[in-house]
């Protein structure tokens, strides 16, 4: 049947005589009742969202794990603790002793909070301070005598400088001792008095204007380190359970982590950051919920600017806005009521039912823009405009449906519960759009004709389809070649990092303390049937490249303790240098502000030196200076003379980290980045090549990586199937099956293809893309391939409002997909990057390919 439509002068438009249809007659109730059951059922769902929405970041609940790699990871974290649930706190900065204090500090505060178990420094424990001295390396160790070798013989003569009539003499020796290292030029002894000068300034100074002040006095073992560029960390690790009965879990952990930590930010030259499992999955929720909310908040406005340009009708657009968003809010609370709680994937789909439930609404808007110049009244264009759109609109909500729901029956729990989210979706957005928008248009009246003529049939002649479709379908066969080749290419990215955004602290300090070999959630566990055995594997994993660092309760034994300590001996058994001739405060002051070495001179020094009284100064140089010197001097003694530590020397609280009577724990941390999937496979292979029972994250990352390969293959070829099966019932012509799956096939390789060559690859988060395509991409054949047979006729397809449709909802869903390009969460930035590619090339190949297929088949159907 030809589609003509006609106006003659001065007849009334539908639109403009809706007046006249009474809406309080009898006629008018199901739009009242409708209204009524719209406006409760919002409300409930708005309800119920309120109380129960919550995101799940968890790894282990987005995939089923029942295999044996997940038993030996149980077994590695039920014997040393799971350490994927814990918060690290990473102190940094120059001044190894500021961090040393800061760290004793916070780990005090921590311990104080009843929400933190297991707080635990270990620079903390008095036992590796005693110890400190045969843990440094090789450079630390050498360089520390060497500064103990250039200022022991000129503290011998200061701490051995005693007379009964003048207590004084040791502090004036010191300064004297300065003094005469400032005329010989003896830079190291020189640099190296004038900071502990500093430190006794500096520490009156704050006894001064507190009188509370506990003062520690010179830290020479401190300060005899060299001094480096490199920055000095220290970490404190908590174990935190989580409040899963909360909406944000971790949320309380965070807080009150952050608060501790913010007490200390004005210490200079100290940064305090927070990493660790807890910190992770608490950024990727943050990083979520906001995308999620920005993203949503740009599809709106973008879908006004494409609506506006594409309909120019305020009631179609605000009819289409309202049947969204109470779509929306009914999916919201349908997908909590049926799964209990959103994850970091399927909360993506909040933002994709903007784009796909306002293709409901326009494809249902435009036909009814179309029936009125049919009907007389606007019941009359409604019930039209229902029934040609019921069934082909039904049947896109059901094939995208099966996309979405292909992953179901896979073990990829994650996507099957954004499957049945989004099945719910779909069912609300065809519920919302041919109950919400007659109802609308009930109230505030239907949009205003806009009249159009749609050529017969046989004006196909000429037409530029008509003309050129072979030549569409050759291009379609080489662009399915070279696509095909880019496609093959495209890799699976296991790693969840490649998830979460690089901008957040957790990541960022993540990375840097992994490269530091100080701790990783990425680092891999393995059980030693011994110390030796540990001690072993320690060694071989110490020599490998991908390994940036490997502990075991061997790395709390001090190595080379002998050489060390013949050397340590040498060193303090110097002779004392000379003694020499005293020196006032007021003239060394002088004497320091015009040396060389001015510039290690703090102000808070001279002020003191020149206006303090000379026996308070040599008091405080007593006090701060020589007392801690004789105690490093005991300490060095003591040390020396202590016999060499064993494992059962080590403090428990440390020991049972890594050892037990059944087991002993070794742990290698990645050099890598292990956003790198290549990397983590070399790390992965490397450390198993030593210990094949190591596990940890990588290796559940990895295998959780197969069982998604796995769920792919499986969601796609029942997505596959069952779309087929529906289409075949659905559509007239058998064959139009298989030319409905030529536009998707095409957009598949198309998408991999760009994204390969963009450097993207597929990850936990985007895989899901695959079977979308294929349950969204049908909704444009469906569409297409019923109105191109209705109308018979290439170019009356083409003026009928169905491409129109197509692309209006097209644009629409490149919109809402485009606007997760905002988001940081990385999950939601390759959906929206690969789906908006999608989408476009979607559109391209249906509207073109399909109909020069349709057209070459036309006259064999």
């Amino acid at each position: 049947m030809p589609l003509s439509h006609h106006s003659k002068s001065g007849a009334q438009d539908p639109a403009q005589s809706a007046i006249k249809e009474s809406r309080f007659t009898l006629k008018s109730w199901p739009y009242f009742l409708g209204l009524v059951l719209i406006c409760i059922t919002t409300y409930i769902s708005v309800l119920y969202s309120q109380k129960h929405f919550s995101v799940d970041s968890d790894l282990n609940h987005l995939v089923k794990q029942d295999a044996p790699w997940r038993d030996n990871l149980d077994k590695t974290t039920q014997a040393f603790g799971d350490s994927e649930s814990s918060l690290v706190v990473v102190i940094s900065g120059a001044d190894r002793q500021q961090v040393q204090q800061v760290t004793e500090s916070l780990t005090n505060d921590f311990s104080k909070q009843p929400s933190f178990k297991d707080v635990f420094a270990p620079s903390t424990l008095p036992w590796l301070k005693q110890q400190a001295l045969w843990f440094l390396s090789e450079q630390e160790f050498k360089g520390f005598t060497q500064n103990l070798a250039s200022l022991m013989p000129r503290l011998q003569r200061a701490s051995m400088s005693q007379s009964r009539t003048d207590p004084t003499l040791p502090a004036k020796q010191l300064l004297a001792q300065l003094n005469q290292a400032i005329e010989t030029k003896d830079d190291n002894a020189a640099r190296l008095l004038i900071q502990a000068l500093n430190q006794v300034a500096e520490s009156e100074q704050a006894t001064s204007h507190q009188q509370n002040t506990t003062n520690q006095g010179v830290n020479w073992f401190s300060l005899l380190f060299p001094e480096t560029q490199q920055t000095t960390y220290q970490i404190i690790s908590i174990n935190a359970e989580p409040d899963r009965s909360q909406k944000e879990p971790n949320r309380f952990i965070m807080e009150t982590a952050q608060n501790i930590i913010s007490q200390y930010s004005d210490v200079p030259g100290v940064q305090i950051r927070l990493t660790g499992q807890t910190a992770l999955d608490f950024d990727e929720i943050k990083d979520a919920n906001h995308s999620v909310k920005l993203a949503g908040t740009m599809s709106l406005i973008g879908l006004i600017m494409v609506l506006g340009f594409g309909i120019r009708s305020l009631r179609i657009i605000a009819a289409s806005y309202v049947a969204v968003i109470v779509g929306l809010v009914w999916t919201l609370a349908l997908g909590l009521w049926l799964v209990g709680s959103y994850n970091t994937i399927s909360i993506v789909f909040l933002v994709m039912f903007i784009g796909l439930g306002v293709d409901f609404s326009i494809h249902f808007c435009l036909r009814i823009r179309e029936e009125q110049g049919l009907h007389a009244n606007n019941q009359a264009t409604l019930l039209a405009s229902i029934r040609g759109t019921l069934t082909p609109l039904s049947l896109c909500a059901l094939t995208s449906a099966i996309g979405f729901l292909g992953f179901y029956p896979t073990a990829y729990t994650g996507l099957a519960e954004l499957g049945i989210i989004s099945a719910a979706g779909m069912l609300m957005g065809l519920v919302a759009t041919f109950s919400v928008i007659p109802v609308f248009f009930f109230l505030f009246g239907y949009p205003r004709n806009k009249h159009q003529s749609i050529e017969q049939e046989h004006s196909d002649e000429g037409y530029w389809l008509v003309e050129h479709h072979k030549l569409v379908i050759g291009i379609a066969c080489t662009l399915l070649m070279i696509t095909g080749i880019g496609a093959s290419q495209m890799k699976f990215d296991f790693s969840t990092l490649v998830l979460k955004s690089p901008k957040s602290e957790s990541v960022n300090t993540l990375e840097e303390i992994q490269q530091q070999g100080l701790t990783s959630s990425y680092q891999m566990m393995m059980l030693a049937k011994s110390p030796a055995q540990a001690q072993q594997w320690q060694q071989q994993l110490a020599t490998l490249p991908e390994v940036s660092n490997a502990l075991s309760i061997n790395s709390f034994l001090p190595q080379d303790r002998n050489s060390k300590l013949v050397t340590l001996s040498r060193t303090i058994n110097q002779p004392e240098s000379p003694e020499y001739k005293g020196i006032t405060a007021n003239l060394l002051a002088e004497k320091l502000e015009h040396s060389p070495y001015k510039d290690a001179l703090s102000s808070t020094t001279i002020t003191w030196l020149k206006t303090t009284h000379e026996p308070a100064i040599y008091q405080a140089i007593s006090a701060q200076a020589l007392q801690p010197l004789a105690q490093m001097k005991q300490n060095f003694a003591q040390m020396m003379q202590a016999p060499p530590a064993t494992i059962d020397d080590i403090p428990m609280q440390l020991a049972q980290r890594y050892y037990n009577k059944d087991d002993a724990l070794v742990v290698a941390y990645p050099s890598g980045d292990m956003r790198d999937v290549k990397q983590l496979d070399e790390f992965i292979h490397a450390v198993q090549a030593i210990a094949p029972n190591a596990t940890g994250r990588p290796v559940a990352e990895q295998q959780v990586g197969k069982i998604i390969t796995q769920a792919f293959i499986q969601a796609t070829c029942y997505s596959l199937a069952l779309i087929a099966l529906v289409l075949l019932f659905a559509l007239k012509h058998k064959r139009d099956v298989v030319l409905s799956f030529i536009p998707l096939l095409l957009t598949t390789l198309s998408t991999m293809a760009v994204a390969h060559w963009s450097g993207f690859s597929l990850n936990m988060a985007n895989i899901i893309v695959i079977p979308l395509i294929f349950g969204l991409g049908v909704d444009n054949g469906i569409h297409i391939v019923e109105r191109f047979r209705e109308v018979g006729s290439v170019k009356a397809f083409y003026q009928s409002s169905t491409p129109k449709a197509a692309v209006l909802s097209s644009l629409t869903t490149i919109v809402t997909f485009g606007s997760l390009l905002l988001a940081d969460h990385r999950g939601m930035f390759s959906i929206g990057f690969l789906l908006t590619i999608a989408i476009g090339f979607l559109l391209i190949y249906s509207l073109t390919v399909l109909p020069a297929l349709l057209f070459s088949t036309k006259k064999v159907v």
